[in-house]
Protein backbone atom coordinates (compact mmCIF):
# COMPACT_ATOMS: atom_id res chain seq x y z
CA UNK A 1 0.00 0.00 0.00
CA UNK A 2 2.72 2.32 0.86
CA UNK A 3 4.66 1.92 -1.73
CA UNK A 4 1.99 2.87 -3.84
CA UNK A 5 1.23 6.57 -2.50
CA UNK A 6 2.40 9.63 -4.76
CA UNK A 7 4.80 10.57 -2.92
CA UNK A 8 7.81 12.83 -4.34
CA UNK A 9 11.47 11.78 -2.82
CA UNK A 10 11.62 15.42 -1.43
CA UNK A 11 8.16 15.65 0.24
CA UNK A 12 8.32 11.75 1.28
CA UNK A 13 11.76 13.05 3.08
CA UNK A 14 9.45 15.67 4.07
CA UNK A 15 7.36 13.77 6.35
CA UNK A 16 10.45 12.89 8.26
CA UNK A 17 11.33 16.88 8.27
CA UNK A 18 8.21 17.84 9.65
CA UNK A 19 8.10 15.33 12.93
CA UNK A 20 11.45 16.99 13.36
CA UNK A 21 10.35 20.91 13.36
CA UNK A 22 7.17 19.89 15.55
CA UNK A 23 8.80 17.75 18.03
CA UNK A 24 11.09 21.20 17.89
CA UNK A 25 7.83 23.90 18.61
CA UNK A 26 5.80 21.59 20.61
CA UNK A 27 8.67 21.63 23.14
CA UNK A 28 10.49 24.64 22.10
CA UNK A 29 10.56 26.35 25.81
CA UNK A 30 11.62 22.77 27.11
CA UNK A 31 14.60 22.37 24.81
CA UNK A 32 15.61 26.28 25.28
CA UNK A 33 16.14 25.45 29.08
CA UNK A 34 17.77 22.17 28.76
CA UNK A 35 20.40 23.58 26.25
CA UNK A 36 20.17 27.48 26.44
CA UNK A 37 18.65 30.19 23.96
CA UNK A 38 21.19 29.25 21.27
CA UNK A 39 19.85 26.16 21.04
CA UNK A 40 18.93 25.38 16.99
CA UNK A 41 17.11 22.51 15.46
CA UNK A 42 18.91 20.22 13.44
CA UNK A 43 17.51 18.26 11.26
CA UNK A 44 20.04 15.65 9.22
CA UNK A 45 19.19 13.42 6.16
CA UNK A 46 21.90 11.20 4.26
CA UNK A 47 22.11 8.32 1.69
CA UNK A 48 24.39 5.63 1.53
CA UNK A 49 23.78 4.02 -2.07
CA UNK A 50 26.15 1.17 -1.53
CA UNK A 51 24.17 -0.38 1.25
CA UNK A 52 20.37 0.92 0.66
CA UNK A 53 19.98 3.24 3.50
CA UNK A 54 18.28 6.34 4.21
CA UNK A 55 19.07 8.36 7.78
CA UNK A 56 16.93 10.92 9.20
CA UNK A 57 18.32 12.16 12.16
CA UNK A 58 17.18 15.44 14.66
CA UNK A 59 18.22 16.90 17.76
CA UNK A 60 14.69 17.70 19.06
CA UNK A 61 12.82 16.49 21.91
CA UNK A 62 12.90 12.49 21.10
CA UNK A 63 9.39 10.38 21.16
CA UNK A 64 8.27 10.22 24.60
CA UNK A 65 7.89 6.02 25.87
CA UNK A 66 4.12 6.67 25.81
CA UNK A 67 3.74 8.16 22.42
CA UNK A 68 5.58 5.57 20.94
CA UNK A 69 2.55 2.66 20.39
CA UNK A 70 0.84 5.80 18.60
CA UNK A 71 3.21 7.11 16.48
CA UNK A 72 3.62 3.31 15.22
CA UNK A 73 -0.40 3.33 14.67
CA UNK A 74 -1.06 4.63 11.20
CA UNK A 75 -3.75 7.31 11.01
CA UNK A 76 -3.76 8.06 14.78
CA UNK A 77 -2.91 11.51 14.95
CA UNK A 78 -0.94 13.39 18.17
CA UNK A 79 -3.35 14.76 20.97
CA UNK A 80 -2.36 18.04 20.05
CA UNK A 81 -2.47 18.63 16.36
CA UNK A 82 -2.70 22.49 17.12
CA UNK A 83 0.91 23.13 17.13
CA UNK A 84 3.68 22.18 14.13
CA UNK A 85 3.09 20.45 10.92
CA UNK A 86 1.53 16.50 12.11
CA UNK A 87 -2.14 16.35 11.33
CA UNK A 88 -3.14 13.19 10.02
CA UNK A 89 -0.80 10.59 12.06
CA UNK A 90 0.34 8.73 8.75
CA UNK A 91 3.08 10.75 7.52
CA UNK A 92 6.45 8.94 8.78
CA UNK A 93 5.05 5.23 8.64
CA UNK A 94 3.52 5.72 4.87
CA UNK A 95 7.49 7.35 3.70
CA UNK A 96 9.36 4.94 5.24
CA UNK A 97 7.95 2.34 3.40
CA UNK A 98 7.65 4.30 0.46
CA UNK A 99 11.50 4.17 0.98
CA UNK A 100 11.81 1.19 1.84
CA UNK A 101 11.26 -2.08 3.60
CA UNK A 102 12.77 -1.87 7.02
CA UNK A 103 12.08 0.88 9.52
CA UNK A 104 14.23 1.05 12.08
CA UNK A 105 13.24 4.20 15.07
CA UNK A 106 15.89 4.90 18.02
CA UNK A 107 14.84 7.88 20.47
CA UNK A 108 16.51 9.82 23.35
CA UNK A 109 13.58 11.33 24.52
CA UNK A 110 13.67 14.87 26.74
CA UNK A 111 14.36 14.45 29.84
CA UNK A 112 14.30 10.40 30.08
CA UNK A 113 17.38 8.85 31.48
CA UNK A 114 17.58 6.40 28.66
CA UNK A 115 16.80 5.68 25.16
CA UNK A 116 14.13 3.77 23.03
CA UNK A 117 14.53 1.66 19.79
CA UNK A 118 11.73 -0.15 17.68
CA UNK A 119 12.12 -1.88 14.59
CA UNK A 120 9.23 -2.79 12.23
CA UNK A 121 10.01 -4.83 9.17
CA UNK A 122 7.17 -5.22 5.67
CA UNK A 123 9.34 -8.47 4.55
CA UNK A 124 11.27 -8.72 1.32
CA UNK A 125 8.19 -8.15 -1.08
CA UNK A 126 7.05 -5.31 1.01
CA UNK A 127 3.92 -6.97 1.72
CA UNK A 128 4.07 -8.30 5.07
CA UNK A 129 4.25 -6.03 8.13
CA UNK A 130 4.51 -7.55 11.63
CA UNK A 131 2.01 -7.96 13.79
CA UNK A 132 3.92 -6.87 16.57
CA UNK A 133 6.73 -4.33 17.65
CA UNK A 134 8.61 -4.48 20.26
CA UNK A 135 10.15 -1.60 22.23
CA UNK A 136 14.04 -1.92 23.59
CA UNK A 137 15.73 0.18 26.18
CA UNK A 138 18.95 1.61 24.67
CA UNK A 139 21.54 4.01 25.97
CA UNK A 140 21.46 7.73 26.27
CA UNK A 141 22.94 9.73 24.46
CA UNK A 142 24.15 13.67 25.05
CA UNK A 143 21.08 15.31 23.13
CA UNK A 144 17.66 14.90 23.39
CA UNK A 145 16.15 13.89 19.93
CA UNK A 146 15.68 11.02 16.95
CA UNK A 147 16.78 8.74 14.37
CA UNK A 148 15.39 7.45 11.96
CA UNK A 149 16.74 4.72 9.51
CA UNK A 150 15.59 2.68 6.20
CA UNK A 151 17.10 0.17 5.30
CA UNK A 152 16.50 -2.50 2.18
CA UNK A 153 15.12 0.86 -0.20
CA UNK A 154 13.14 -0.38 -3.13
CA UNK A 155 15.11 -1.20 -6.34
CA UNK A 156 13.80 1.57 -8.26
CA UNK A 157 13.93 3.46 -4.77
CA UNK A 158 14.85 7.35 -6.84
CA UNK A 159 18.32 8.18 -4.89
CA UNK A 160 20.72 8.92 -7.91
CA UNK A 161 22.51 11.83 -7.84
CA UNK A 162 20.10 13.47 -10.42
CA UNK A 163 17.20 12.82 -8.06
CA UNK A 164 19.29 14.25 -4.92
CA UNK A 165 20.58 17.58 -6.75
CA UNK A 166 16.14 18.01 -7.36
CA UNK A 167 15.58 16.98 -3.62
CA UNK A 168 18.05 19.51 -2.47
CA UNK A 169 16.85 22.34 -4.42
CA UNK A 170 13.34 21.38 -3.02
CA UNK A 171 13.79 20.88 0.42
CA UNK A 172 14.87 24.62 1.16
CA UNK A 173 12.00 25.86 -0.63
CA UNK A 174 9.55 23.36 1.27
CA UNK A 175 11.34 24.54 4.02
CA UNK A 176 11.72 28.36 3.78
CA UNK A 177 9.97 29.60 6.17
CA UNK A 178 11.65 28.00 9.13
CA UNK A 179 15.41 28.08 7.73
CA UNK A 180 15.11 31.66 6.57
CA UNK A 181 14.72 34.63 9.22
CA UNK A 182 13.79 37.18 6.84
CA UNK A 183 11.13 37.52 4.22
CA UNK A 184 11.74 38.49 0.45
CA UNK A 185 13.38 42.10 -0.13
CA UNK A 186 11.81 43.48 3.23
CA UNK A 187 13.75 41.90 6.13
CA UNK A 188 10.06 41.56 7.59
CA UNK A 189 10.41 38.73 10.41
CA UNK A 190 8.45 35.45 9.29
CA UNK A 191 5.52 33.66 11.30
CA UNK A 192 6.35 33.20 14.93
CA UNK A 193 6.61 29.15 14.35
CA UNK A 194 9.14 30.15 11.67
CA UNK A 195 11.02 33.07 13.85
CA UNK A 196 13.63 30.99 15.52
CA UNK A 197 15.81 29.24 12.03
CA UNK A 198 15.99 25.40 12.24
CA UNK A 199 19.20 23.89 10.01
CA UNK A 200 18.33 21.64 7.30
CA UNK A 201 21.38 18.88 6.30
CA UNK A 202 21.94 16.75 2.81
CA UNK A 203 24.48 14.12 3.13
CA UNK A 204 26.40 17.05 5.34
CA UNK A 205 25.48 20.12 3.23
CA UNK A 206 23.48 22.60 4.80
CA UNK A 207 20.54 23.61 2.75
CA UNK A 208 19.53 27.31 2.34
CA UNK A 209 17.34 29.21 1.13
CA UNK A 210 17.64 32.34 -1.10
CA UNK A 211 14.63 34.31 -1.73
CA UNK A 212 14.01 35.58 -5.30
CA UNK A 213 14.94 39.28 -5.75
CA UNK A 214 11.91 40.97 -6.41
CA UNK A 215 11.64 44.49 -8.63
CA UNK A 216 12.15 47.86 -7.84
CA UNK A 217 10.99 50.29 -10.24
CA UNK A 218 8.92 53.19 -11.04
CA UNK A 219 5.77 52.23 -12.48
CA UNK A 220 5.51 52.46 -16.45
CA UNK A 221 2.29 53.04 -17.76
CA UNK A 222 2.98 51.85 -21.15
CA UNK A 223 6.18 49.82 -22.92
CA UNK A 224 7.35 53.05 -23.86
CA UNK A 225 8.72 53.79 -20.17
CA UNK A 226 7.47 54.92 -16.72
CA UNK A 227 5.85 57.81 -16.31
CA UNK A 228 7.70 61.57 -15.89
CA UNK A 229 8.44 62.04 -12.39
CA UNK A 230 7.68 58.52 -10.83
CA UNK A 231 9.43 57.00 -7.67
CA UNK A 232 10.55 53.72 -7.69
CA UNK A 233 9.01 51.10 -5.95
CA UNK A 234 9.25 47.36 -4.37
CA UNK A 235 6.48 45.74 -6.30
CA UNK A 236 5.06 43.95 -4.00
CA UNK A 237 1.62 43.89 -2.28
CA UNK A 238 0.07 42.30 0.42
CA UNK A 239 -3.53 39.99 -0.09
CA UNK A 240 -6.00 38.94 2.54
CA UNK A 241 -8.76 37.08 1.37
CA UNK A 242 -11.66 35.53 3.39
CA UNK A 243 -13.39 32.96 1.25
CA UNK A 244 -17.16 32.63 1.36
CA UNK A 245 -16.89 29.30 3.48
CA UNK A 246 -15.26 31.59 5.84
CA UNK A 247 -11.45 30.49 5.40
CA UNK A 248 -8.86 32.62 5.64
CA UNK A 249 -6.12 33.08 2.94
CA UNK A 250 -3.39 35.75 3.29
CA UNK A 251 0.20 36.17 1.71
CA UNK A 252 1.92 38.73 -0.96
CA UNK A 253 2.22 38.57 -4.66
CA UNK A 254 4.86 40.47 -5.87
CA UNK A 255 6.84 40.81 -9.66
CA UNK A 256 10.27 39.26 -9.71
CA UNK A 257 13.24 41.44 -11.09
CA UNK A 258 14.68 39.05 -13.31
CA UNK A 259 11.77 37.14 -15.77
CA UNK A 260 11.77 33.90 -14.83
CA UNK A 261 9.78 30.76 -15.97
CA UNK A 262 11.26 28.19 -12.68
CA UNK A 263 10.84 30.81 -10.11
CA UNK A 264 7.43 32.26 -11.32
CA UNK A 265 4.40 30.81 -9.24
CA UNK A 266 2.72 31.14 -6.45
CA UNK A 267 3.72 29.09 -2.95
CA UNK A 268 0.92 27.78 -0.74
CA UNK A 269 2.07 27.35 2.51
CA UNK A 270 0.48 25.05 5.78
CA UNK A 271 2.09 26.56 8.80
CA UNK A 272 5.07 27.72 6.84
CA UNK A 273 5.37 24.27 4.97
CA UNK A 274 5.16 24.79 1.43
CA UNK A 275 2.32 21.95 0.67
CA UNK A 276 1.70 23.81 -3.22
CA UNK A 277 2.85 25.71 -6.00
CA UNK A 278 6.63 25.10 -4.07
CA UNK A 279 9.46 26.32 -6.93
CA UNK A 280 12.81 24.96 -6.01
CA UNK A 281 15.82 27.24 -6.64
CA UNK A 282 18.42 26.44 -8.68
CA UNK A 283 16.48 23.69 -10.69
CA UNK A 284 16.31 23.75 -14.28
CA UNK A 285 13.02 23.04 -16.30
CA UNK A 286 11.00 23.24 -12.82
CA UNK A 287 7.19 23.99 -13.72
CA UNK A 288 5.57 23.26 -10.24
CA UNK A 289 4.88 26.45 -9.51
CA UNK A 290 0.59 27.02 -8.66
CA UNK A 291 0.21 29.32 -11.88
CA UNK A 292 -3.44 30.01 -12.37
CA UNK A 293 -4.30 30.47 -16.48
CA UNK A 294 -6.41 33.94 -15.23
CA UNK A 295 -3.49 35.39 -13.58
CA UNK A 296 -0.40 33.91 -15.32
CA UNK A 297 -2.00 33.45 -19.13
CA UNK A 298 -0.06 31.53 -21.45
CA UNK A 299 3.54 29.57 -21.20
CA UNK A 300 6.41 31.69 -21.95
CA UNK A 301 4.09 35.20 -21.67
CA UNK A 302 5.47 38.42 -19.82
CA UNK A 303 3.01 37.75 -16.74
CA UNK A 304 3.54 33.93 -16.70
CA UNK A 305 7.31 34.62 -16.35
CA UNK A 306 6.78 37.66 -13.81
CA UNK A 307 4.32 37.41 -10.70
CA UNK A 308 5.37 35.15 -7.72
CA UNK A 309 3.50 35.00 -4.48
CA UNK A 310 3.31 33.10 -1.18
CA UNK A 311 -0.21 32.22 0.88
CA UNK A 312 -1.06 30.69 3.88
CA UNK A 313 -3.79 28.13 3.33
CA UNK A 314 -3.43 26.54 6.61
CA UNK A 315 -7.28 27.42 7.28
CA UNK A 316 -7.90 24.67 4.35
CA UNK A 317 -6.15 21.95 5.48
CA UNK A 318 -3.78 19.16 3.10
CA UNK A 319 -3.45 16.43 1.84
CA UNK A 320 -2.38 13.26 3.33
CA UNK A 321 0.98 13.20 1.20
CA UNK A 322 1.58 17.12 2.44
CA UNK A 323 1.72 18.33 -1.01
CA UNK A 324 -1.64 19.62 -1.79
CA UNK A 325 -4.27 22.13 -0.59
CA UNK A 326 -7.78 20.87 0.37
CA UNK A 327 -9.82 23.11 -1.22
CA UNK A 328 -13.17 23.33 -3.19
CA UNK A 329 -12.83 24.35 -7.42
CA UNK A 330 -15.06 27.28 -5.86
CA UNK A 331 -12.57 27.94 -3.33
CA UNK A 332 -9.71 28.02 -5.62
CA UNK A 333 -11.76 30.11 -7.98
CA UNK A 334 -13.13 32.74 -5.69
CA UNK A 335 -8.86 32.98 -4.41
CA UNK A 336 -7.92 33.42 -8.01
CA UNK A 337 -10.65 36.01 -8.73
CA UNK A 338 -9.74 38.24 -5.27
CA UNK A 339 -5.76 38.04 -6.39
CA UNK A 340 -6.69 39.15 -9.97
CA UNK A 341 -8.65 42.31 -8.35
CA UNK A 342 -5.65 43.42 -6.51
CA UNK A 343 -3.43 43.10 -9.34
CA UNK A 344 -5.54 45.13 -11.65
CA UNK A 345 -6.16 48.15 -8.65
CA UNK A 346 -5.20 51.23 -10.22
CA UNK A 347 -3.75 52.16 -7.12
CA UNK A 348 -0.60 50.01 -7.37
CA UNK A 349 -1.50 48.54 -11.21
CA UNK A 350 0.91 45.24 -11.30
CA UNK A 351 -1.29 43.81 -14.16
CA UNK A 352 -0.12 46.49 -16.47
CA UNK A 353 3.48 46.63 -15.00
CA UNK A 354 4.45 43.15 -15.50
CA UNK A 355 3.71 43.67 -19.38
CA UNK A 356 5.30 47.12 -19.54
CA UNK A 357 8.25 46.52 -17.81
CA UNK A 358 11.13 46.07 -19.82
CA UNK A 359 14.27 44.45 -18.05
CA UNK A 360 16.55 45.19 -20.51
CA UNK A 361 18.01 48.47 -21.72
CA UNK A 362 16.45 49.36 -24.33
CA UNK A 363 17.73 52.03 -27.60
CA UNK A 364 15.83 55.01 -27.65
CA UNK A 365 12.83 54.25 -30.27
CA UNK A 366 13.68 56.30 -33.29
CA UNK A 367 10.57 55.94 -35.22
CA UNK A 368 11.93 57.75 -38.18
CA UNK A 369 14.45 54.63 -38.80
CA UNK A 370 12.02 52.37 -38.61
CA UNK A 371 9.89 53.98 -41.04
CA UNK A 372 12.75 54.24 -43.45
CA UNK A 373 13.95 50.93 -42.60
CA UNK A 374 10.18 49.46 -43.62
CA UNK A 375 10.06 52.10 -46.57
CA UNK A 376 13.55 49.97 -48.21
CA UNK A 377 12.61 46.89 -47.57
CA UNK A 378 9.28 47.50 -49.17
CA UNK A 379 11.10 49.41 -52.46
CA UNK A 380 13.46 46.22 -52.77
CA UNK A 381 10.12 43.82 -53.04
CA UNK A 382 8.57 46.48 -55.53
CA UNK A 383 11.64 46.65 -57.78
CA UNK A 384 12.58 42.77 -57.57
CA UNK A 385 8.95 41.83 -59.04
CA UNK A 386 7.48 44.39 -61.11
CA UNK A 387 7.46 43.34 -64.69
CA UNK A 388 8.04 39.60 -63.25
CA UNK A 389 5.38 38.63 -61.16
CA UNK A 390 2.24 37.15 -62.47
CA UNK A 391 -1.13 35.81 -61.62
CA UNK A 392 -0.03 32.12 -62.87
CA UNK A 393 -0.17 29.49 -60.11
CA UNK A 394 2.98 28.48 -58.91
CA UNK A 395 3.94 24.75 -58.63
CA UNK A 396 6.55 23.55 -56.33
CA UNK A 397 9.55 22.18 -58.07
CA UNK A 398 12.21 21.69 -55.65
CA UNK A 399 13.14 18.21 -54.80
CA UNK A 400 14.07 17.15 -51.22
CA UNK A 401 17.43 15.70 -51.10
CA UNK A 402 17.91 15.96 -47.15
CA UNK A 403 17.38 12.95 -44.64
CA UNK A 404 18.21 14.76 -41.69
CA UNK A 405 15.65 14.69 -38.48
CA UNK A 406 13.50 17.03 -37.07
CA UNK A 407 14.70 18.99 -34.28
CA UNK A 408 10.76 19.66 -33.08
CA UNK A 409 8.25 16.81 -33.07
CA UNK A 410 4.58 17.50 -31.52
CA UNK A 411 0.92 17.09 -32.57
CA UNK A 412 -2.16 19.01 -33.05
CA UNK A 413 -5.67 17.27 -32.29
CA UNK A 414 -8.44 18.75 -34.70
CA UNK A 415 -12.02 18.86 -34.23
CA UNK A 416 -12.77 15.66 -36.28
CA UNK A 417 -10.73 14.13 -33.48
CA UNK A 418 -7.85 13.35 -36.17
CA UNK A 419 -4.34 13.63 -34.68
CA UNK A 420 -1.69 15.56 -37.37
CA UNK A 421 1.98 14.79 -36.33
CA UNK A 422 4.36 17.68 -37.04
CA UNK A 423 8.13 17.96 -37.16
CA UNK A 424 10.09 21.30 -37.55
CA UNK A 425 14.16 21.40 -38.30
CA UNK A 426 16.18 24.00 -40.30
CA UNK A 427 18.46 23.61 -43.39
CA UNK A 428 21.26 25.29 -44.42
CA UNK A 429 21.24 24.29 -47.80
CA UNK A 430 21.25 27.42 -49.62
CA UNK A 431 19.56 27.33 -52.52
CA UNK A 432 16.23 25.45 -51.65
CA UNK A 433 13.39 27.62 -51.06
CA UNK A 434 12.58 29.40 -47.67
CA UNK A 435 9.82 27.24 -46.14
CA UNK A 436 8.80 23.76 -47.23
CA UNK A 437 6.14 21.67 -46.33
CA UNK A 438 6.37 17.51 -46.56
CA UNK A 439 3.31 15.81 -46.48
CA UNK A 440 2.45 12.07 -46.02
CA UNK A 441 -1.25 13.26 -46.19
CA UNK A 442 -3.03 9.78 -45.64
CA UNK A 443 -1.02 9.18 -42.20
CA UNK A 444 -1.26 13.23 -41.60
CA UNK A 445 2.02 13.40 -41.06
CA UNK A 446 3.94 16.83 -42.26
CA UNK A 447 7.67 17.71 -41.96
CA UNK A 448 8.04 21.63 -41.97
CA UNK A 449 11.56 22.90 -42.78
CA UNK A 450 12.78 26.19 -42.56
CA UNK A 451 16.36 27.31 -44.68
CA UNK A 452 18.61 29.37 -42.01
CA UNK A 453 20.77 29.88 -45.07
CA UNK A 454 18.46 31.64 -47.12
CA UNK A 455 19.77 35.01 -48.43
CA UNK A 456 16.49 36.97 -47.21
CA UNK A 457 18.47 37.02 -44.15
CA UNK A 458 22.03 37.28 -45.43
CA UNK A 459 22.12 41.40 -44.38
CA UNK A 460 20.59 40.32 -40.91
CA UNK A 461 22.38 39.84 -37.51
CA UNK A 462 22.98 35.75 -37.06
CA UNK A 463 20.58 33.76 -35.87
CA UNK A 464 19.55 33.59 -32.37
CA UNK A 465 17.27 32.92 -30.08
CA UNK A 466 14.48 35.80 -30.81
CA UNK A 467 15.12 35.28 -34.30
CA UNK A 468 14.89 31.47 -34.48
CA UNK A 469 11.69 32.31 -32.22
CA UNK A 470 10.02 34.17 -34.89
CA UNK A 471 11.24 32.36 -37.39
CA UNK A 472 9.54 29.23 -35.70
CA UNK A 473 6.35 30.84 -35.00
CA UNK A 474 6.06 32.11 -38.80
CA UNK A 475 6.49 28.60 -40.22
CA UNK A 476 4.50 26.98 -38.07
CA UNK A 477 1.57 29.56 -38.58
CA UNK A 478 1.93 29.20 -42.40
CA UNK A 479 2.03 25.53 -42.23
CA UNK A 480 -0.24 24.83 -40.32
CA UNK A 481 -2.92 27.16 -42.21
CA UNK A 482 -1.87 25.12 -45.34
CA UNK A 483 -2.50 21.96 -43.61
CA UNK A 484 -6.39 22.62 -41.82
CA UNK A 485 -7.16 24.22 -45.27
CA UNK A 486 -9.74 21.70 -47.63
CA UNK A 487 -8.31 22.32 -50.86
CA UNK A 488 -5.85 20.97 -53.35
CA UNK A 489 -4.25 24.33 -54.11
CA UNK A 490 -3.81 25.25 -50.56
CA UNK A 491 0.18 25.27 -51.15
CA UNK A 492 -0.01 27.76 -53.70
CA UNK A 493 0.37 31.27 -51.04
CA UNK A 494 3.69 29.25 -49.71
CA UNK A 495 4.74 28.59 -53.12
CA UNK A 496 4.03 32.10 -54.47
CA UNK A 497 5.70 33.40 -51.32
CA UNK A 498 9.08 31.20 -51.91
CA UNK A 499 8.78 32.71 -55.48
CA UNK A 500 8.49 36.25 -54.71
CA UNK A 501 11.54 35.98 -51.99
CA UNK A 502 13.62 34.21 -54.74
CA UNK A 503 12.68 37.43 -56.94
CA UNK A 504 13.68 39.83 -53.86
CA UNK A 505 16.34 37.80 -52.60
CA UNK A 506 18.54 35.69 -55.42
CA UNK A 507 20.97 33.49 -54.45
CA UNK A 508 24.53 35.36 -55.65
CA UNK A 509 26.50 33.65 -57.62
CA UNK A 510 29.84 33.89 -55.88
CA UNK A 511 28.90 32.52 -52.52
CA UNK A 512 29.18 28.81 -52.35
CA UNK A 513 26.36 26.34 -50.85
Amino acid sequence: MFRSLSFTPWYALGEFVDNSISSYFQNQKALEREYGKRYTCDVRISFDDRIGRLVVEDNAAGIARSEIPRALRTGEPPPDTSVGLNLHGVGMKAAAFWWGRHLTIETWPLGERHGLRVEIDLGAAGTRPQGMATVHQIRAREHSGTRITVDGLWQNAPVASKTKATVAAYLPSIYRKFISVADADTGIELASEASHPVRLFLDGRQLSFEPPKLLRSPFWPTADGPAKGARSRLWRKQVSVRLTSGKQISGWVGILDTMSRELSGFTLHYRGKGIGGVTPLHAKDSNSGFRPRQIFGQAGSYRAQSYIGEFDVTALGKSITTDATLWTPDEEEEFVDHVLEKLKDPKSDMWSMAVNFKRRKRNQVDKKNLSNASSMAAKELRNAVSGKISHENVEEEFTETESALPEVRFAITDQEVHTHSFGLRFSSQRSRPFITLCENRAGRAHTVVVNESHPLLDDLPPVDVNSRTLLTRLALSLTAAEVFVESPDRHLVRAKMNQILNLVHPTPDDLPE
